[in-house]
């Protein structure tokens, strides 16, 4: 059953009252200076995303065949709740609520340290990271106020001066509002 468009514009204004910019640790959290929303539900994660840009259609309580490849074991990587929504027309993007994202970036970083090919780029908020279905709903990520997470220090080294590169939660890995053209 699909809600009408307004009624579920009217239900994300209301949801999104509910999410702050606060960092993980209350206003003076680790990833503050990038203003990360702050989600405690998966709904709240859609509402979110779909706020400027329809990016997640069709929500669903699993994770996305590509993530479950990439993340073997999701508890791992303090995973507690996953879902996927459509992104495009056969496309999937998956959501993840983190109960700690340093441990998030923890595993990351030591799944790319054990296979140098892993890839460890997410769009993350405060709490929870989001594995987008394509390059498009990629883009829409950083319109719904995400930052880009990546744990490779080649990629590191290719950001443009004046982007904002945020390293206080893993040595090694590190948020950027900046995304490759």
């Amino acid at each position: 059953m699909r809600l009408p468009k307004t009624l579920a514009a009217m239900t994300a204004a209301v949801a999104l009252t509910a999410l702050t910019g606060c960092g993980g640790e209350g206003d003076s959290g680790p990833l503050a200076a990038f203003g990360l929303p702050k989600a405690d539900t998966m709904a709240a994660v859609e509402q979110l995303l779909n706020k400027n840009a329809p990016t997640c259609r069709e929500l669903e309580p699993r994770i996305g065949s590509k993530t479950k490849e990439r993340l073997k074991d999701p508890s791992a990587f303090a995973v507690k709740e996953t879902a996927t929504c459509k992104a495009g027309r056969d496309e999937y993007t998956t959501l993840m609520l983190l109960s700690d994202m340093k441990k998030f970036q923890e595993a990351n970083k030591k799944a790319l340290e054990a296979d140098p090919d892993f890839d460890t780029s997410y769009f993350v908020g405060q709490n929870f990271a989001v594995d987008p279905g394509n390059d498009d709903a990629a883009r829409k990520m950083k319109s719904a106020g995400l930052a880009l997470m990546v744990c490779d220090p080649k990629f590191k080294a290719e950001i443009p001066s004046g982007y904002k590169i945020s390293e206080e939660l893993v040595k090694g890995c590190f948020v950027t509002d900046y995304l490759p053209s």
